[in-house]
Protein backbone atom coordinates (compact mmCIF):
# COMPACT_ATOMS: atom_id res chain seq x y z
CA UNK A 1 0.00 0.00 0.00
CA UNK A 2 1.30 3.31 -1.14
CA UNK A 3 1.80 5.61 1.89
CA UNK A 4 -1.23 5.15 4.28
CA UNK A 5 0.58 6.57 7.20
CA UNK A 6 1.07 9.93 5.75
CA UNK A 7 -2.90 10.52 5.12
CA UNK A 8 -3.95 13.28 7.96
CA UNK A 9 -6.98 14.44 8.69
CA UNK A 10 -8.42 17.29 11.37
CA UNK A 11 -11.28 17.34 13.88
CA UNK A 12 -11.85 20.62 13.52
CA UNK A 13 -15.18 22.65 14.80
CA UNK A 14 -17.57 23.37 12.51
CA UNK A 15 -15.43 22.25 9.08
CA UNK A 16 -13.27 25.36 9.57
CA UNK A 17 -10.54 24.35 7.20
CA UNK A 18 -13.08 22.50 4.85
CA UNK A 19 -15.91 24.43 4.17
CA UNK A 20 -15.33 24.81 0.54
CA UNK A 21 -16.69 20.90 0.27
CA UNK A 22 -20.26 22.26 0.98
CA UNK A 23 -22.65 24.59 -1.42
CA UNK A 24 -21.84 28.09 -0.81
CA UNK A 25 -19.32 27.31 2.43
CA UNK A 26 -22.59 26.26 4.30
CA UNK A 27 -22.64 23.25 6.39
CA UNK A 28 -26.37 21.59 6.35
CA UNK A 29 -28.71 21.52 9.34
CA UNK A 30 -29.88 18.38 10.08
CA UNK A 31 -32.60 17.15 12.15
CA UNK A 32 -31.04 14.80 15.04
CA UNK A 33 -27.52 16.05 14.50
CA UNK A 34 -26.48 16.97 17.95
CA UNK A 35 -22.89 18.50 18.97
CA UNK A 36 -22.57 16.32 22.02
CA UNK A 37 -22.26 13.51 19.56
CA UNK A 38 -21.30 15.28 16.43
CA UNK A 39 -17.69 15.69 15.45
CA UNK A 40 -16.03 17.67 12.12
CA UNK A 41 -13.63 16.29 10.14
CA UNK A 42 -11.71 17.78 7.26
CA UNK A 43 -9.59 14.83 5.40
CA UNK A 44 -6.39 15.65 3.50
CA UNK A 45 -2.84 14.33 3.07
CA UNK A 46 0.41 15.12 4.02
CA UNK A 47 1.60 15.28 0.66
CA UNK A 48 -0.64 18.14 0.41
CA UNK A 49 -1.39 19.72 3.59
CA UNK A 50 -3.39 22.82 1.80
CA UNK A 51 -5.63 20.69 0.33
CA UNK A 52 -8.41 19.16 2.03
CA UNK A 53 -10.16 16.43 0.02
CA UNK A 54 -13.62 16.22 1.65
CA UNK A 55 -15.71 16.48 5.10
CA UNK A 56 -16.88 14.10 7.27
CA UNK A 57 -19.85 14.91 10.39
CA UNK A 58 -18.76 11.64 12.78
CA UNK A 59 -21.20 10.18 14.69
CA UNK A 60 -19.17 9.05 17.53
CA UNK A 61 -21.97 7.42 19.46
CA UNK A 62 -23.26 5.21 16.43
CA UNK A 63 -19.95 5.11 15.60
CA UNK A 64 -20.84 5.99 11.87
CA UNK A 65 -20.56 9.16 9.63
CA UNK A 66 -23.61 11.21 9.95
CA UNK A 67 -22.44 12.43 6.18
CA UNK A 68 -19.71 12.97 3.88
CA UNK A 69 -19.32 16.10 1.85
CA UNK A 70 -17.30 16.16 -0.91
CA UNK A 71 -16.51 17.29 -4.70
CA UNK A 72 -15.88 15.68 -8.07
CA UNK A 73 -13.00 17.47 -8.87
CA UNK A 74 -12.33 16.03 -12.04
CA UNK A 75 -13.41 13.16 -14.06
CA UNK A 76 -9.80 11.54 -14.96
CA UNK A 77 -9.73 7.71 -13.81
CA UNK A 78 -5.72 6.98 -13.18
CA UNK A 79 -5.83 6.36 -9.69
CA UNK A 80 -6.00 2.86 -8.41
CA UNK A 81 -8.48 1.16 -5.54
CA UNK A 82 -7.15 0.93 -1.89
CA UNK A 83 -8.05 -2.10 -0.11
CA UNK A 84 -6.90 -1.63 3.37
CA UNK A 85 -8.90 1.01 5.91
CA UNK A 86 -7.50 3.77 8.09
CA UNK A 87 -8.41 4.99 11.63
CA UNK A 88 -8.98 8.63 12.87
CA UNK A 89 -6.46 8.88 15.85
CA UNK A 90 -7.48 12.32 16.86
CA UNK A 91 -11.44 10.79 17.47
CA UNK A 92 -9.89 9.14 20.48
CA UNK A 93 -8.11 12.08 21.72
CA UNK A 94 -7.62 15.64 20.06
CA UNK A 95 -3.58 15.16 21.67
CA UNK A 96 -3.19 12.36 18.49
CA UNK A 97 -1.68 12.69 15.70
CA UNK A 98 -3.54 13.98 12.84
CA UNK A 99 -2.08 10.97 10.80
CA UNK A 100 -4.68 8.58 10.12
CA UNK A 101 -3.31 5.20 10.79
CA UNK A 102 -3.52 1.95 9.49
CA UNK A 103 -6.64 -0.34 11.31
CA UNK A 104 -4.75 -3.19 13.54
CA UNK A 105 -7.75 -3.68 15.51
CA UNK A 106 -6.02 -1.28 17.53
CA UNK A 107 -7.71 -0.95 21.34
CA UNK A 108 -6.80 2.53 22.18
CA UNK A 109 -9.11 3.73 19.08
CA UNK A 110 -11.82 0.98 19.37
CA UNK A 111 -13.87 3.12 22.16
CA UNK A 112 -14.60 6.39 19.63
CA UNK A 113 -15.11 4.76 16.16
CA UNK A 114 -15.78 1.22 14.37
CA UNK A 115 -12.46 -0.99 13.82
CA UNK A 116 -12.22 -3.17 10.96
CA UNK A 117 -12.81 -6.17 13.22
CA UNK A 118 -16.81 -4.80 13.27
CA UNK A 119 -17.32 -5.17 10.03
CA UNK A 120 -15.98 -8.84 9.16
CA UNK A 121 -17.76 -11.82 9.48
CA UNK A 122 -20.69 -9.08 10.68
CA UNK A 123 -22.78 -9.95 7.08
CA UNK A 124 -22.51 -6.04 6.53
CA UNK A 125 -20.65 -4.59 3.87
CA UNK A 126 -18.54 -1.57 4.42
CA UNK A 127 -20.58 1.38 2.56
CA UNK A 128 -18.28 4.43 1.55
CA UNK A 129 -20.60 7.59 1.99
CA UNK A 130 -17.85 9.34 -0.64
CA UNK A 131 -17.32 7.20 -3.18
CA UNK A 132 -13.72 5.93 -4.03
CA UNK A 133 -14.33 5.94 -7.91
CA UNK A 134 -15.66 9.74 -7.47
CA UNK A 135 -11.98 10.29 -7.16
CA UNK A 136 -10.19 8.29 -9.35
CA UNK A 137 -8.28 11.08 -10.56
CA UNK A 138 -4.83 10.24 -8.35
CA UNK A 139 -3.85 7.36 -5.78
CA UNK A 140 -3.85 9.95 -2.51
CA UNK A 141 -7.79 11.52 -3.66
CA UNK A 142 -8.81 7.56 -3.50
CA UNK A 143 -6.98 6.51 -0.51
CA UNK A 144 -8.27 9.39 1.42
CA UNK A 145 -11.77 7.68 0.98
CA UNK A 146 -11.00 4.72 2.73
CA UNK A 147 -11.27 5.85 6.20
CA UNK A 148 -13.58 3.84 8.52
CA UNK A 149 -14.93 7.05 9.51
CA UNK A 150 -16.39 7.42 5.75
CA UNK A 151 -18.09 4.10 5.85
CA UNK A 152 -21.29 2.79 7.39
CA UNK A 153 -22.95 -0.87 7.39
CA UNK A 154 -24.73 -1.45 4.25
CA UNK A 155 -26.96 -4.61 3.29
CA UNK A 156 -24.58 -6.39 0.40
CA UNK A 157 -27.69 -6.44 -1.91
CA UNK A 158 -28.69 -2.60 -1.52
CA UNK A 159 -24.69 -1.87 -1.55
CA UNK A 160 -23.42 -3.83 -4.53
CA UNK A 161 -26.45 -3.51 -6.55
CA UNK A 162 -28.81 -0.77 -6.09
CA UNK A 163 -26.70 2.22 -4.49
CA UNK A 164 -23.88 0.97 -6.59
CA UNK A 165 -25.64 1.76 -9.52
CA UNK A 166 -27.10 4.93 -8.55
CA UNK A 167 -23.76 6.29 -7.23
CA UNK A 168 -22.91 5.23 -11.19
CA UNK A 169 -25.65 7.37 -12.55
CA UNK A 170 -24.92 10.35 -10.49
CA UNK A 171 -21.00 10.05 -11.43
CA UNK A 172 -22.33 9.66 -15.00
CA UNK A 173 -25.27 13.16 -15.11
CA UNK A 174 -22.33 15.00 -13.52
CA UNK A 175 -19.78 14.00 -16.53
CA UNK A 176 -22.54 14.52 -18.78
CA UNK A 177 -24.41 18.12 -18.06
CA UNK A 178 -22.05 19.60 -15.37
CA UNK A 179 -18.72 19.35 -16.84
CA UNK A 180 -17.85 22.48 -18.16
CA UNK A 181 -15.33 25.26 -17.11
CA UNK A 182 -16.03 26.96 -14.23
CA UNK A 183 -18.88 24.37 -12.84
CA UNK A 184 -18.71 22.54 -9.52
CA UNK A 185 -20.05 19.55 -8.92
CA UNK A 186 -20.82 18.76 -4.92
CA UNK A 187 -22.42 15.88 -3.43
CA UNK A 188 -23.65 15.05 0.47
CA UNK A 189 -24.10 11.34 0.95
CA UNK A 190 -25.35 10.76 4.93
CA UNK A 191 -27.51 7.99 6.58
CA UNK A 192 -30.47 7.83 8.61
CA UNK A 193 -29.22 5.98 12.30
CA UNK A 194 -31.70 3.25 12.98
CA UNK A 195 -33.29 3.37 16.22
CA UNK A 196 -31.10 0.17 18.01
CA UNK A 197 -30.25 -2.16 15.01
CA UNK A 198 -26.40 -2.69 15.08
CA UNK A 199 -24.35 -5.24 13.79
CA UNK A 200 -23.96 -8.63 15.85
CA UNK A 201 -21.54 -7.16 18.21
CA UNK A 202 -23.22 -4.12 18.94
CA UNK A 203 -21.01 -1.73 18.84
CA UNK A 204 -22.16 0.21 14.83
CA UNK A 205 -25.55 1.42 14.30
CA UNK A 206 -27.10 -0.18 11.29
CA UNK A 207 -28.83 2.49 9.53
CA UNK A 208 -32.46 2.59 8.06
CA UNK A 209 -31.56 4.94 5.19
CA UNK A 210 -28.76 5.80 2.70
CA UNK A 211 -29.14 9.14 1.34
CA UNK A 212 -27.31 11.59 -1.20
CA UNK A 213 -27.90 15.28 -2.26
CA UNK A 214 -25.95 16.41 -5.46
CA UNK A 215 -25.69 19.87 -7.10
CA UNK A 216 -24.20 21.14 -10.15
CA UNK A 217 -23.34 25.09 -9.57
CA UNK A 218 -22.79 27.16 -12.70
CA UNK A 219 -22.92 30.16 -10.97
CA UNK A 220 -18.66 30.35 -11.90
CA UNK A 221 -19.14 29.20 -15.48
CA UNK A 222 -16.65 30.87 -17.72
CA UNK A 223 -19.04 31.09 -20.39
CA UNK A 224 -22.02 33.14 -19.90
CA UNK A 225 -24.61 31.52 -21.45
CA UNK A 226 -23.70 28.02 -19.39
CA UNK A 227 -24.18 30.42 -15.72
CA UNK A 228 -28.19 28.86 -15.61
CA UNK A 229 -26.71 25.70 -16.57
CA UNK A 230 -26.85 24.04 -12.80
CA UNK A 231 -29.56 21.50 -11.62
CA UNK A 232 -29.47 19.70 -8.14
CA UNK A 233 -31.75 16.25 -6.93
CA UNK A 234 -31.69 14.29 -4.15
CA UNK A 235 -32.08 10.42 -3.39
CA UNK A 236 -32.88 8.16 -0.26
CA UNK A 237 -33.19 4.46 -0.44
CA UNK A 238 -33.89 1.72 2.60
CA UNK A 239 -30.76 -0.11 3.61
CA UNK A 240 -32.43 -3.37 2.92
CA UNK A 241 -32.59 -6.23 0.18
CA UNK A 242 -34.57 -5.22 -3.05
CA UNK A 243 -34.98 -1.59 -1.77
CA UNK A 244 -36.15 1.63 -4.10
CA UNK A 245 -34.75 5.06 -4.65
CA UNK A 246 -36.78 7.66 -3.83
CA UNK A 247 -36.02 11.06 -5.60
CA UNK A 248 -36.63 14.62 -4.27
CA UNK A 249 -35.88 18.07 -5.10
CA UNK A 250 -33.56 19.65 -2.52
CA UNK A 251 -36.67 21.50 -0.87
CA UNK A 252 -39.01 18.31 -0.68
CA UNK A 253 -36.16 16.46 0.53
CA UNK A 254 -35.22 18.76 3.56
CA UNK A 255 -38.55 19.37 4.42
CA UNK A 256 -38.62 15.34 4.04
CA UNK A 257 -35.75 14.68 6.35
CA UNK A 258 -36.31 17.84 8.44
Amino acid sequence: MQNSLTVQSEVSKDFVNCKHCFFQNTPPYLNGLTEQNSVQICQRHRSMLNRYFFAINYNSLHRIPYYSAYLIDSFDTGGKRHDSWLLEPQLADKGYSGNLVNDNNQPKYRDSQALDEDYKASGYDRGHLNPSFYHSETNVARMVTNSLTNVAPQVGDFNQRIWNKLERSLYNAMNDSCNFAGAKRYFITGVVPSSGTTIPNGRVNVPDYFWTAMCCDSSGANEPSKKMMGWSAAFIGGNINNSSIYVYTIEDFLNYSG
